[in-house]
């Protein structure tokens, strides 16, 4: 939610779905989804109720990620317990594996596709992306490119 939507609803304080659609950034789908929960945060405000403070140390995105990695999930899972986007979660590990971070694992591509990242990054240098996209058939996802150019560019170095 925007600071301008949060502000207007702290400032309007609606009390039915219908008074929140009149909310700057609130529609139809963004009132039913969350909507019955913000009307009765704003009912529990109302009557004293105050957010708690955790003491729990939040875990960051990247030790998150490595933990639910090593725990055998997937790369859309790990994109769906995070609330990511998929290429979120790859561009991360993507990273973490060019760094040193992390180690590639070949069951992340299958082999095939892998070899023909490989033999274009061979070809093209792996510099850039985009070229090796273009020279790629197009069942082979940007996010299985950037995961194997990341482990090409690490073992370059």
């Amino acid at each position: 939610m925007h600071d301008t939507s949060l502000e207007e609803l702290c400032r309007v304080r609606p009390r039915s779905l219908r008074e929140l659609l009149a909310v700057s950034g609130f529609g139809e789908r963004k009132t039913a989804m969350y909507g019955p929960a913000l009307l009765e945060a704003l009912r529990q405000f109302e009557g004293g109720v105050r957010a708690t403070v955790t003491s729990e140390p939040r875990v960051k995105p990247v030790e998150e990620t490595k933990r639910l990695l090593a725990a055998g999930r997937t790369f859309a899972e790990i994109a769906k317990l995070r609330g990511r986007q998929l290429a979120t979660v790859v561009e991360m590990v993507a990273d973490l594996v060019e760094k040193g971070e992390l180690e590639f694992q070949p069951g992340w591509i299958d082999p095939g596709r892998q070899a023909q990242i490989e033999a274009a990054g061979a070809r093209l240098g792996v510099e850039r992306l985009m070229p090796l996209r273009d020279a790629l058939p197009p069942e082979i996802s940007f996010d299985e490119i950037r995961l194997v150019v990341a482990r090409l560019r690490r073992h370059k170095r």
